[in-house]
């Protein structure tokens, strides 16, 4: 029996923040073990270019002296993994709330990884050269409030790197997207974890999230200006890098 058998997906998403924040950890322990093959299959391998992109804009546009970066939601470490190897001389540190994605987190030199809320960081003010997030930031129970605590922490000149999916704007397309990411995200969910809505849930947050241009001014309202908006799948994802001050 899953774990989210005990939880209901509908009532978590639209309760209060500790009740999305208690789906979105047990969901996350419960597909650790294949998250990465999901990922792969589910965006029949898109994924993998989306971050080639959003780590080519960081490389370009990191300030100089970049010596480190927390990768929030880290997952188990892919996008951790490509800023250690595109930026040989940061340390990288993944932060993710589900052990155990933590504990299959895959090695690197440079690369160390923790199990800790992301909405809550404990690096000072200002300390922080690149913050990262690939598909956390939809996930955390208000997005809004933690790109402000991403923005207290960053450096004057430090960046935010956002990999997520978003709401697109037209209403046909954004129907058929979320009816294929629902439909679809179902079959591997009970094909891989006896329980469609592990992956069906996809669907709802993104339903529950914003559009590509709302996302932009939500950092625009935490102090970030956006100097690289890439995105795919007509609106429904976005690679966004964003500056402090």
């Amino acid at each position: 029996m899953s774990l989210l058998d005990h939880l209901d997906q509908r009532t978590h998403l639209d309760g209060d923040a500790q009740q999305r924040q208690q789906y979105v950890t047990t969901m996350f322990e419960e597909i650790a073990p294949r998250y990465d093959s999901f990922t792969r299959w589910f965006s029949y391998g898109m994924d993998a270019g989306w971050k080639r992109e959003l780590v080519a804009a960081v490389v370009r546009q990191a300030p100089p002296g970049t010596r480190n970066v927390r990768d929030l939601a880290c997952g188990t470490g892919d996008l951790a993994r490509s800023m250690a190897d595109a930026l040989p001389e940061v340390a990288v540190e993944g932060i993710d709330v589900a052990a155990g994605m933590i504990a299959r987190a895959g090695p690197h030199p440079r690369v160390s990884y923790r199990v800790g809320d992301a909405t809550r960081l404990p690096d000072a003010d200002g300390s922080v050269d690149v913050v990262s997030i690939g598909y956390g930031l939809r996930n955390f129970p208000d997005h809004r409030a933690s790109l402000a605590e991403v923005a207290r922490v960053l450096r004057p000149g430090g960046l935010i790197a956002i990999l997520e999916f978003t709401r697109p704007r037209w209403v046909v397309w954004r129907w058929f997207l979320l009816g294929y990411l629902w439909t679809a995200g179902m079959l591997f969910g009970w094909l891989w974890h006896r329980h469609g809505p592990v992956y069906g849930y996809i669907a709802h947050s993104i339903a529950r999230f914003v559009t590509r241009r709302q996302l932009v001014a939500d950092c625009a309202a935490a102090g970030l200006t956006t100097i690289h908006e890439g995105h795919a799948l007509g609106g429904g994802m976005c690679i966004l890098v964003a500056r402090k001050g």
